[in-house]
């Protein structure tokens, strides 16, 4: 399979796979490597076995067209996204399902849900410290 190939399935296809449990959950670091690598290898032409020489650097590879790079998604980033997606649902869907939940579970505190401290669950935790820029690159 072409280059062109093995990127269209990239971007459109296997980037895709797991768009629902990162829109969910905060992936590790190591999860998010694996993966990388896994995309690296595809992309490249290489297998579990065998290793395929990578003639540009992912990175670049990742920065916008606009850029010169070739588009595809970073996963760290586009995990933090599709989290911070919560934030925003709760600052504009006020009457929706999900913040009524999140409402009565954490309570309001002026006209925000509250935090939860150590009794919030874990998922929560993560969205909160998005919302409040804590371990987001450019954030505290």
């Amino acid at each position: 399979m072409s280059y062109g190939g093995r990127l269209i399935l990239l971007k459109f296809v296997l980037s895709s796979l797991y768009v629902y449990a990162l829109s969910f959950f905060r992936a590790p670091a190591g999860i998010i490597s694996s993966l990388e690598s896994i995309l690296i290898n595809f992309f490249w032409g290489g297998g579990e076995d065998h290793r395929k020489i990578a003639w540009v650097d992912w990175n670049s590879i990742c920065m916008s067209k606009e850029v010169g790079g070739l588009g595809v998604r970073r996963l760290q980033e586009f995990n933090i996204a599709l989290l911070g997606k919560w934030c925003w649902r709760c600052l504009v869907d006020r009457e929706g399902l999900w913040f009524k939940v999140l409402s009565s579970r954490y309570g309001e505190h002026r006209g925000r849900l509250r935090e939860g401290g150590t009794t919030g669950s874990i998922w929560w935790r993560e969205i909160v410290n998005i919302q409040n820029g804590i371990g987001v690159e450019g954030g505290s």
